[in-house]
């Protein structure tokens, strides 16, 4: 390992490279929601910086590390679809490259990793501006007269793209207050971070309820009740029971109570938004396709999804192009206002497969693999609730995006290169010291 005299002895350059690399990073996590030309800023100037600290790294099993060999071969599979869908979909030949970018910028996660470089602290870091420029932006974009309007049953997205997109948010912000009670209740900590962790969950929870998002309502009570298991079942091997205080205990059961209450609750909100769907949900209990009406959200995606599995089959391979999806709903026997309302098909691994079909699918399992693989890494004595938090926040985010298509948003493309760019640190660099994190 380095030690810190040899942090001293890099060339100044070096050091203001890796600097300005740091303030560009801080500057893309933290305005992404607030100031989107300024995020784009230093986005451009932290690439710049990524490939200057590539270009110069002195270890080579990183350098050339396979997951690049993965980078290049996205990229040329994005090469060739891109002259298909120019030819097969000519007015959209624009908006090809665009979309192609997006789907490439989820890379960016290796930028990201080689600024962490399996620091903790680091890692911490940027989570935390990454949270806090979430919040900073729901207090510009929200105000008093909306969320009381919302609590009285009316439902909410606060300007952001739409309230999907907004429960998505404040399911992340439940899964950090969640983890951090977690932390609370195993060791001594101040007031100010007990009152911190359970703001966080009652915001979560309660902006969950007003944006009224079946999809993440059905992921959050999936990993709630996954991590309950997981705990359950770790307390009675390790019989941590047995060391539980007095004050814990009490902490506990008052902790669970004010959950409790809250979701008993915001019940209503969600029993409103299933009954809404009944009729749909029946037909499909009784496997009647054709009687499931396109009036409501469930319905829309039901048929959209059949036709999509339809022209996935016809090229199955390589796709049809990142930004076809919305001349197939054109070509699709669909309502003119259900395709001048949706351009996409409220599914995220289906718009993959439509765009680059199963190698670019491929392509990416592997390299959500890796994050993971690294994010597995976290799960070690006093880390382990950073780790149990990235992954239910990476389970959650596979479930909602069953039921809309997130990655193609940059909600869930800032999701993927910050929360993926800690994992994939993990992954390529291990767990460093803090002298070690440092681009060399």
């Amino acid at each position: 390992m380095e030690s810190s005299s040899r942090w001293v002895s890099r060339p100044g350059w070096k050091q203001t490279n890796y600097a300005i690399g740091w303030v560009a990073l801080s500057l893309y996590a933290f305005t992404w929601l607030i100031d989107f030309d300024l995020s784009r800023a230093g986005e451009s100037v932290f690439i710049l910086c990524f490939v200057i600290a590539w270009c110069t790294e002195p270890e080579p099993s990183i350098k050339r590390h396979r997951v690049f060999l993965l980078l290049l071969s996205f990229v040329a599979l994005q090469i060739g679809v891109y002259f298909f869908a120019v030819k097969r979909f000519p007015d959209f030949a624009d908006e090809q490259v665009k979309a192609a970018r997006h789907f490439g910028k989820l890379f960016l996660c290796i930028a990201v990793a080689w600024w962490l470089r399996g620091s903790m602290r680091a890692a911490k870091y940027l989570l935390m501006v990454f949270l806090v420029g979430f919040l900073v932006s729901l207090a510009l974009n929200s105000n008093t007269g909306e969320w009381l309007a919302a609590i009285a049953g009316r439902r909410a997205d606060f300007g952001y793209t739409n309230a999907q997109h907004t429960a998505f948010f404040m399911g992340l912000v439940l899964i950090v207050g969640g983890s951090w009670l977690a932390r609370c209740l195993q060791r001594p900590v101040r007031g100010v971070e007990w009152g911190a962790a359970l703001s966080l969950t009652v915001l979560g929870l309660v902006g969950i309820a007003v944006t009224q998002t079946r999809a993440v309502l059905l992921a959050i009570a999936i990993v709630m009740a996954g991590l309950l298991l997981v705990g359950l079942v770790s307390l009675c091997r390790r019989r941590h029971y047995k060391a539980l205080s007095a004050k814990g205990v009490v902490v506990s059961i008052a902790v669970v109570s004010v959950l409790l209450a809250l979701g008993y609750s915001l019940a209503p909100f969600f029993e409103k938004r299933l009954h809404a769907s009944q009729a749909t949900i029946q037909s499909l209990e009784t496997g009647d396709l054709d009687e499931i009406s396109l009036k409501n959200g469930i319905g829309i995606r039901i048929h959209t999804w059949l036709y999509a599995l339809e022209r996935v089959s016809e090229r199955p391979l390589t796709g049809w192009g990142a930004e076809s999806r919305k001349p197939l709903i054109d070509e699709g026997p669909f309502p003119d206002r259900v395709k001048h309302r949706f351009g996409h098909f409220h599914n995220s691994y289906l718009e993959i497969l439509l765009a680059y079909g199963a190698l670019g699918m491929l392509a990416l399992m592997i390299l959500t693999w890796m994050i993971l693989k690294g994010t597995v890494r976290l799960l070690r004595p006093g880390q382990r609730y950073w780790g149990v938090g990235l992954l239910s926040a990476w389970a959650f985010f596979f479930i909602i995006n069953v039921f809309e298509s997130y990655l193609i948003f940059n909600s869930g493309m800032y999701f993927y290169i910050i929360v993926g760019g800690v994992g994939m640190s993990y992954y390529l660099f291990g767990e460093r010291e803090e002298t070690e994190v440092v681009t060399k």
